[in-house]
This record gives structure tokens, sequence and C-alpha cells, in this order.
């Protein structure tokens, strides 16, 4: 069975790292939401807010994917429910599993360096700065998941203890 890795997590907590490293040792697509947001917005005829559109184009994709059996590393905010539930049903309609993974930072004062310091690896996306993180709203879950706290853990423990948690 074709299994969906769905992460879920503020701005600037490590979630692309750890989707990059899941998608690079278990040969899975790798379905980075900035990427999709970036491209977009190169068109130059989209808005600055795309509300769901990427999330939806993504989820597609993903369904499309596991249907053929292959994994997907979902990387994205995942901030609200409308947004979880729309992986869960794109697991649903394709047969697949589902697991979350929400990645957070629990040193704030570690979270806000790495927002000030950090550089955007995807060519012309504008990173949030620390304000805007912080203010973002975050939905409590409502379903099953596990837990990293990537605080003053390194990107190979931060991996490694996922790869534990999908194993279970």
């Amino acid at each position: 069975m074709a299994r969906l890795i769905a992460l879920a997590g503020l701005p600037g907590v490590g979630k692309s790292s750890i989707a990059r490293n899941l998608a690079q040792r278990s040969g899975t697509i790798w379905l980075r939401i900035d990427s999709m947001d970036q491209a977009i917005w190169a068109s130059g005829t989209a808005p600055s807010d795309l509300f769901d559109w990427s999330y939806r184009a993504a989820q597609a994709i993903a369904a499309d994917n596991l249907s053929l059996g292959l994994g997907i590393v979902a990387d994205c905010v995942n901030d609200c429910q409308d947004a979880r539930d729309g992986w869960e049903a794109a697991a649903r309609r394709a047969g697949a599993e589902i697991v979350w993974l929400e990645i957070v930072c629990s040193d704030v004062v570690e979270h806000r360096r790495r927002i000030e310091t950090r550089s955007s690896e995807v060519v012309g996306l504008a990173l949030p700065g620390w304000d805007a993180v912080a203010a973002r709203a975050f939905d409590e879950w409502n379903r099953d998941h596990f837990m990293i706290d990537t605080a003053h853990r390194s990107l190979d423990e931060c991996v490694a203890h996922a790869l534990d948690l999908l194993s279970r």
C-alpha cells in the first residue's frame, strides 16, 4: 500500500529539510508547496494570496501518484483543518495510508533565529518574517499524528526520529 507522509508545522521549524531527507531515504516523491507557490507567482498573473490553490493541486498530484503505488512526502504548513482534510481525502481516493508528522521548534528563541537568518532555496520565494510566523494561526489537531521537536537537535537526529516513528 502506498503511503502519504504529510508534514505540518509553522515556517522555519525544519519541515522542508526533514521532508527532503525522508524523500531521499525512502525513494518517495517530495511535494513542496513553496515550489508550487513560487511557480504560480512567477507567471505574473496570480494574486498574492493563492488561497488553497497550491494545496489542491498538490493533493491531486499526490492522489494520482499514490494510486500508482508511489509514496509521497507532502511538505507544507497544513495549519488548518481544511488543508489536512484535503490530504486525508487524497489518500482515501488512492486507497493509501496517511501518516501525519507535526514538526515543531519548542524553543522560541531558536525558532526566531532560524526565521531571521534563513534564505530560500526556492528562487524568487519571499520568506515570511518573524512577526508573520509568530502571529500565524495553527488549528488544534483532531486526528492522530506524531510530533517531532527540532529544537536543539541536528537534522540527522530529527530524520532518524521521523524514520523511527514511520516504522511503527
